[in-house]
């Protein structure tokens, strides 16, 4: 086996004397993919914007729809006016009571 302290030394020699790379021309590219990379993320959030609103407005038609069903049969069971609910009505109360 191969001494750690001896391949440590021969990877700091061999990044010493590595070549620099020219820092302003990698930086710029760098920076021009970073924001093209951004302004690509920003509009795929604006579809998911759309989504959002059409949900909520899905969202509060059906909460509507709920209302105004609850509301409907809260009108219809409390209105006897006689007929045949009515008679369906006195039936259920005598077969409920002990």
């Amino acid at each position: 086996m191969n001494n750690p302290d001896g391949q440590l030394n021969r990877l700091l020699k061999s990044a010493a004397a590595a070549p620099k790379a020219p820092s302003g021309a990698a930086a710029f590219v760098l920076e021009a993919r970073v924001l093209a990379r951004w302004r690509a993320s920003r509009v795929n959030e604006d579809e998911g914007d759309f989504l959002v609103a059409w949900f909520r407005r899905a969202a509060i038609c059906g909460c509507v729809l709920a209302i105004a069903s609850l509301a409907w049969v809260h009108q219809e069971s409390t209105d006897f006016g006689g007929g045949a609910m009515a008679v369906a009505d006195s039936a259920m109360q005598m077969g409920v009571e002990p």
